[in-house]
């Protein structure tokens, strides 16, 4: 769980990826629309949105010899489950930082505990 939804989180800290995703969300559109609008070359578009599309967070629809885009609902959807799950869970809770919170030493000071 958490390695999918780092992934999504990285693909959506970038300001560019940020900003395609969200023209996606709206309509579904051609790089040749995405590039003139944030003025990127193509390629550059391109590889934001094969990073978007890896991370669920964006689907291709192929009309040859174009690649129409738009946001990946379904991905999308998961993206906000994993990321409640996540945000509700407690450290205990979560395989990933279980034994990271066993290890950690007891606390230095009172105020430490007083939190």
């Amino acid at each position: 769980m958490m390695s999918e939804l780092l992934n999504q989180l990285k693909a959506l800290s970038d300001e560019t990826r940020l900003t395609i995703f969200k023209l996606v969300q709206q309509r579904e559109l051609c790089v040749c629309q995405i590039v003139p609008a944030i003025g990127l070359s193509q390629p550059t578009v391109s590889a934001h949105l094969g990073k978007l599309k890896r991370a669920g967070l964006v689907k291709e629809r192929r009309v040859r010899p174009w690649s129409h885009y738009s946001a990946d609902e379904d991905g999308l959807a998961r993206f906000r489950r994993q990321l409640d799950t996540f945000l509700a869970a407690g450290l205990l809770d979560l395989p990933e930082t279980r034994e990271l919170v066993r290890a950690l030493p007891p606390p230095l000071c009172r105020s430490d505990t007083e939190v």
